[in-house]
């Protein structure tokens, strides 16, 4: 955000999108609900938000920080849709998560955790925030969520999303975010590199 009135638009811009007030959207995220309305109701300029809880924000909702709602440029390749799972990370979640992590994945070859970062997912159950289980060994069948990794062949640059599988197309599923264009599975652009099998919701 370039300054405090494009970040107060962001917020509300990302509130409205979700159909939430500004104190659902902060618990709704994992904040105080106060850290948030009373930084939006300032008109002081006094009072400052922390990339950490704008970071929480677009966690819980999908929309990255620099990005109005529904105005991502190129479709499919939205900004941090997925990312791998890191203890170490800037958002620490709580422990019972790491130990879930560990005892989930183990000593399998080939299975990762990524976090859910947006609501391509929502209609079957992965939330942002989620904790997705990827076998990268494991044969996708239709209706499967799978893991994906999209190809810009103009850029060489590669985007990690969660999608569901159905073949000969990966789909989103989301009443949040409505419909998406299907992307056919050419294993050139579109490549599927694993399926889930298995998830931690860190949040209630």
């Amino acid at each position: 955000m370039n300054t405090p009135r494009a970040t107060k638009d962001w917020i509300k811009a990302v509130a409205a999108y979700l159909n939430l007030s500004l104190s659902e959207l902060a618990v709704k995220s994992g904040l105080s609900p106060s850290t948030v309305t009373r930084y939006m109701n300032d008109n002081s300029g006094k009072l400052t938000i922390t990339d950490r809880t704008l970071d929480a924000i677009a966690v819980f909702s999908g929309v990255a920080k620099n990005v109005m709602p529904g105005q991502q440029a190129v479709p499919g390749l939205g900004e941090g849709e997925a990312m791998p799972y890191d203890a170490q990370g800037p958002e620490k979640l709580p422990d019972w998560v790491e130990a879930a992590v560990k005892a989930a994945v183990g000593t399998r070859n080939g299975v990762a955790a990524w976090i859910a970062k947006n609501w391509a997912l929502d209609m079957l159950g992965v939330i942002p925030g989620d904790v997705v289980l990827i076998d990268q060994n494991k044969r996708p069948k239709p209706g499967d969520i799978v893991c994906v990794q999209l190809r810009d062949l103009a850029t060489g640059s590669t985007e990690t999303v969660l999608r569901r599988y159905d073949p000969p197309y990966v789909t989103t599923h989301s009443a949040k975010s409505g419909p998406s264009r299907p992307e056919v599975i050419d294993d050139m652009r579109v490549s599927v590199v694993g399926v889930e099998t298995g998830l931690i919701r860190p949040r209630h």
